[in-house]
């Protein structure tokens, strides 16, 4: 049986601040004539133009898969750390330029997937964070995606076990979101 190669490259682009301690995009692209999707996280970790962790792996293999050629990675929070701490106030964990390329970013591409699973759920720091950039992508709301596993749930975050081989993409109506939100708001006075 005759032997094939196959080549392919990656392009990566990564948006830092000069002391590294914040990254505001992390882009990959293998193929430009296909879609470009948007994965939106809550705070980015290692990765960068060369090293990769799970996370990025997981975004990758699945986007792959559903026949998108590129990805710009982006946070809510842009700064730097394993496990984002809520001592630290918004203004320490993100700023005007992080928003700036979540819109560019958003405004490039062609499926926006919200990616931060749960963790706003008992936090209100990140879940007020999490509505700031929902505000930020109401122009783009038609673009707007989650990751729902086999079994119908929805929001989850590239690491999960229930995802992490196999997404499916589901819309988002931001529009029951904001209703949901007032009527939790309601229960909680």
């Amino acid at each position: 049986m005759p032997e094939i190669t196959e080549k392919s490259i990656v392009k990566t682009e990564a948006i830092f601040t000069e002391d590294k301690s914040h990254r505001y995009l992390l882009r990959k692209e293998w193929d430009k004539n296909k879609p470009k999707a948007m994965v939106i996280m809550t705070n980015p970790s290692s990765a960068g133009e060369i090293s990769i962790d799970y996370t990025t792996m997981y975004v990758i293999n699945n986007l792959l898969k559903l026949d998108y050629g590129s990805v710009d990675v982006v946070n809510i929070f842009s700064k730097i750390d394993v496990k984002i701490s809520t001592k630290y106030g918004t203004e320490d964990l993100t700023d005007e330029e992080n928003d700036n390329q979540i819109v560019k970013s958003a405004t490039r591409a062609d499926s926006i997937i919200v990616a931060w699973g749960k963790n706003g759920d008992n936090n209100k720091k990140i879940r007020d964070r999490q509505e700031q950039v929902f505000n930020l992508l109401q122009e783009y709301k038609e673009k707007l995606y989650t990751i729902e596993s086999e079994d119908g749930k929805k929001g989850f975050h590239p690491l999960a076990p229930q995802i992490r081989f196999h997404w499916k993409l589901s819309k988002i109506d931001l529009e029951l979101k904001k209703e949901k939100g007032k009527e939790s708001q309601e229960e909680n006075k």
